[in-house]
């Protein structure tokens, strides 16, 4: 485990470009998304009701709020909004992982060409591979929809309905942790020209070792949040702004660490 690590940490320094386009893309995702609530949420805590003022006012803005909600065309535009995001996030992240798969899969091309390169030649079936994941993502829904409807139809209430879904949402989150292991090997295989058959029989083979590296960073990477939030309130300053700044390309870094170290066990064990 400890050779993966290390083989991927390295592995990953030798990927700044993909590792600041990444970083580049999501500071301007989350400068769109803060700009959009911002744009919502300001005006409407600015008609909010302070707490000096009486229940009824309360109660006539959220009965206000309501009729703007259902009987006029008021959120349309959000939801549209909403959904142009959601699409471009969709076209965006396969186009993007293409980039990064590539550049890790020929490591020996220019940084720049082979990341442009990977998203010229993989976007289109990384696309398929992201909707295939998406489609599995959400079919345990047809079987949890009607235990959530059932729960909340007989719980009295909403702490036993969440005790009583706690397991579902369990099962929901390792699913998910899972699907998401596995289709990170899909990838390699098909951004390494690799049999997609025999990478999935690999993962399966290893899939105890796979799944222990994965939780490893993931909890290196809490840990590294959960620093840099203590840091920010006992160091506060220039200092814990600069180490606030700089967290979200740490946690970058952190992401492509994963995925260069599970490729070095998939070249590992392929090479046997």
């Amino acid at each position: 485990m400890t050779t993966y690590l290390k083989s991927g940490f390295r592995a990953a320094l030798r990927q700044p470009f993909a590792t600041i386009v990444l970083f580049i893309y999501q500071m301007c995702w989350g400068m769109l998304l803060y700009k959009l609530v911002q744009g919502v949420l300001v005006p409407l805590m600015h008609r909010f009701p302070g707490g000096d003022q009486p229940k009824q006012a309360l109660q006539l803005f959220l009965a206000e709020s309501q009729f703007q909600l259902f009987k006029t065309d008021l959120s349309h535009s959000y939801l549209w909004w909403l959904a142009g995001l959601l699409l471009a996030r969709m076209f965006l992240s396969p186009m993007l992982n293409g980039g990064v798969y590539y550049s890790l899969t020929h490591s020996d091309q220019n940084a720049g060409y082979r990341f442009v390169r990977g998203i010229k030649e993989l976007t289109l079936p990384f696309f398929a591979v992201y909707l295939i994941r998406i489609a599995l993502s959400l079919l345990p829904l047809i079987w949890v929809l009607p235990k959530v409807q059932k729960v909340f139809a007989h719980s009295t209430s909403y702490e036993q309905a969440s005790l009583d879904l706690l397991p579902w949402l369990l099962g929901m989150l390792v699913y998910g942790f899972l699907l998401h292991l596995l289709f990170m090997y899909v990838q390699f295989a098909i951004a390494a020209r690799l049999g997609i058959i025999s990478t999935v029989l690999t993962f399966m083979r290893y899939s105890l070792p796979i799944i222990g590296l994965s939780l490893i960073l993931l909890l290196s990477s809490g840990l590294l949040a959960g620093i840099t939030v203590t840091t920010t309130y006992i160091w506060a300053g220039l200092v814990a702004l600069i180490i606030y700044q700089l967290f979200p390309l740490f946690h970058i870094f952190m992401q492509m660490w994963s995925i260069t170290s599970q490729f070095q066990l998939l070249s590992a064990k392929l090479s046997r």
